[in-house]
């Protein structure tokens, strides 16, 4: 199995962990890690070191994070001799519940794509959609 680990600036890590399990109740092998600004740069790294550690049983680990260019993912990046890690940016609720589904049976590369596409599928213009529902075509 596929270990997670949620890192994100401030509290939105430990939230989204919450609201996925509140849908599809416990899940193992997952942790957030919370940022802040008074955090030091080593210590974040030591944080996400021990968090790899605790969720992966073999499988490899994928990281999701907030922002491509933010501190949760640039020092998820620079872990030293994590080649079994997935950093997937931009992590929403979908994306949780894709992992939850998905995680076991399949590689670290397919997890990672799979994650990916179900992120990006689920940012719509729901006005739009909900439009066309309530009003087919003639």
């Amino acid at each position: 199995m596929i270990g997670i680990l949620v890192v994100s600036h401030g509290r939105l890590a430990e939230a989204l962990i919450s609201s996925v399990q509140f849908l599809v109740g416990n899940l193992k092998r997952i942790r957030g890690i919370s940022i802040w600004p008074r955090d030091k740069k080593e210590e974040i790294q030591d944080r996400i070191q021990k968090g790899i550690h605790e969720v992966d049983e073999g499988d490899g680990v994928v990281i999701l994070t907030d922002l491509l260019g933010g501190t949760p993912t640039n020092l998820s990046l620079s872990i030293p001799g994590n080649k079994n890690v997935e950093v997937v940016t931009g992590v929403n609720l979908p994306m949780l519940l894709t992992l939850a589904s998905y995680r076991s049976g399949k590689s670290l590369g397919e997890i990672g794509k799979l994650v990916k596409k179900s992120g990006r599928r689920s940012i719509i213009l729901a006005r739009r959609v909900m439009k066309k529902r309530h009003h087919p075509p003639l």
